[in-house]
């Protein structure tokens, strides 16, 4: 699918134990998107920014300006 089109920011996170979505899988998705932040957080599986937390979150604000 190209993704090329979509010119909006986005922040792909993934945790780098996601059993679901394994992070190659969101190293690809983010380099199809021509405006995307990737954030892959150390031992973290599904949901990993919940416990990564305080590393997630002060990017979100820089996605929405």
């Amino acid at each position: 699918m190209d993704l090329s089109s979509i010119r909006q920011p986005v922040l792909v996170a993934n945790g780098e134990d996601d059993r679901m979505l394994p992070a190659r899988a969101s190293f690809d998705l983010a380099h199809r998107l021509p405006n995307a932040s990737l954030r892959i957080h150390p031992d973290a599986g599904q949901g990993g920014v919940f416990p990564h937390h305080e590393q997630f979150v002060p990017h979100v604000p820089e996605l929405l300006r």
